[in-house]
């Protein structure tokens, strides 16, 4: 780890009250005290009120001053926080003078990697610290939350235990075999690699309902021309972002805002009229609807209650996926051309929804359908578990469970002790680059590089 000193701007850049700069490393401390005197003598976690000055003895600003001691910080090294002034040539100058002094400017994440490497966080606690900065929503914020303080950690770090202590034993039968010392079992060991592929199973519920709380749930509306798209695209997000016009065609790019619904972030999507035309600019945006609709988890294929179904609505929807449509039957204010049954029946759709764009009628029924479409049986398991593996913690699980799998194989067979231990520290080492025990410098850097500059 580099032994340096860091220097970053805490909080977001641009005019604003208060900033926090933040410097961390060997000579925080006396870079700060020399730019005002007193720091060094200054109480650890307490606030002092100094004027701080560049090389000249100039004044730069007048600030609190935090010291943060060693190893009672959050990197774990001499900590020191800059509460000034929020404007933009005031961090300037202060950085500035900072670096001149000796400091250098931070990387991404580099705060919080040092803090891992440290001691002060796990990996899986830190991968939290980024989750809880970029959550939107109560939910997000409380299982990030709950991360950072270690709910996933203990739940990792206990299977981690449980194969380690199974180890052990394996490798005394393996080095005292021929001695008054007793053999472990190999169905002791079978049971033990059934018990924990049993967690790791329950860990990977967490995946899909994870990538959804973090990225989002994507919610394409498409349809015919003049169905009340746009309007409907509108009256979701509840503000005009959409051009409305009865003029065939207005829409030819995709639009994409978020919503939230009951703690996920939705990212709606609105798409040009489906419709034969000459225009390239048109059948370009139709072709953009299409593949938003492919990658879509649900889409909303919207058409005019009021007119007639023709052979090209049919077509059209017949060339997405089924199981992910939920047929909106818009401008319910209107006179209905057919009965709902028979729009269902022509369209060969599972579930219908009658809404007017104009009137609002029907539209907090279709959130809920959108809700429980889509995220319902995941919201109620990520209130329950408070656990959301990544992408990353989940392949780390799978890699563990192959190496358990294959454990509990030669402990039906051969029974050979050797072989065993060897897949039960393949396994353990999959838990431990969930925790950090056991990651190279590569994956830290893809990780750490994913946070803001300052944390």
């Amino acid at each position: 780890m580099d032994r340096d000193t860091i220097v970053a701007l805490g909080t977001p850049a641009g005019e604003s009250g208060i900033a926090v700069v933040r410097v961390s490393g060997p000579a925080a401390v006396d870079i700060v005290d020399r730019m005002a005197e007193g720091t060094r003598s200054a109480a650890s976690h307490a606030l002092v009120l100094r004027v701080l000055r560049d090389g000249t003895g100039a004044p730069i600003d007048e600030a609190l001053v935090a010291v943060m001691r060693a190893p009672a910080s959050y990197t774990g090294e001499d900590l020191v926080e800059l509460s000034c002034h929020g404007g933009m040539q005031v961090v300037s100058d202060l950085l500035e003078e900072i670096v001149a002094r000796g400091a250098r400017l931070a990387g991404r994440g580099e705060f919080t990697k040092r803090a891992f490497l440290n001691g002060k966080l796990d990996l899986a606690e830190a991968e939290a610290v980024a989750d809880l900065i970029a959550a939107e929503t109560k939910l997000q914020r409380r299982v990030a939350l709950e991360q950072l303080e270690g709910s996933l950690s203990r739940r990792v770090g206990e299977c981690e235990k449980a194969l380690l202590d199974e180890l052990a034993l394996v490798e005394v039968s393996i080095d005292f075999g021929e001695e008054d010392v007793p053999v472990r079992a190999a169905e002791e060991t079978r049971r033990t690699a059934r018990e924990t592929r049993e967690r790791i199973a329950r860990l990977l519920e967490s995946e899909l309902p994870g990538a959804r709380l973090r990225r989002g749930i994507r919610v394409t509306i498409v349809g015919p021309r003049n169905a009340g798209k746009s309007s409907l695209y509108n009256a979701l997000l509840g503000e005009e972002r959409a051009i409305v016009s009865p003029v065939p065609g207005t829409t030819r790019d995709r639009l994409c805002e978020r919503i939230h619904i009951d703690g996920f972030t939705c990212w709606l999507e609105d798409t040009a009229g489906i419709a034969e035309t000459g225009c390239e600019i048109e059948t370009r945006g139709i072709d953009l609807g299409r593949a938003a609709a492919g990658r879509a988890d649900l889409v909303l294929f919207t058409i005019d209650g009021s007119a007639e179904i023709d052979a090209g609505t049919v077509a059209e929807n017949r060339r997405i996926d089924g199981a992910k449509v939920l047929l909106v039957i818009n401008k319910s204010d209107l006179v209905a051309r057919l009965a709902a049954e028979d729009i269902i029946a022509k369209l060969g759709v599972s579930e219908a929804i009658s809404v007017s764009a104009l009137t609002g009628a029907g539209l907090e029924e279709l959130r809920r359908r959108i809700f429980s479409r889509t995220v319902e049986l995941d919201a109620g398991a990520l209130r329950r578990e408070r656990i959301a593996v990544s992408a990353r913690q989940a392949d780390a699980l799978r890699e563990a469970d192959a190496a358990l799998e294959r454990v509990e194989a030669i402990a039906g067979g051969s029974g050979a002790a050797e072989l065993m231990s060897f897949e039960l520290r393949a396994a353990a080492d999959a838990f431990g680059r969930i925790t950090g025990r056991s990651v190279s410098e590569d994956v830290l850097d893809a990780i750490f590089e994913k946070f803001c500059i300052g944390k």
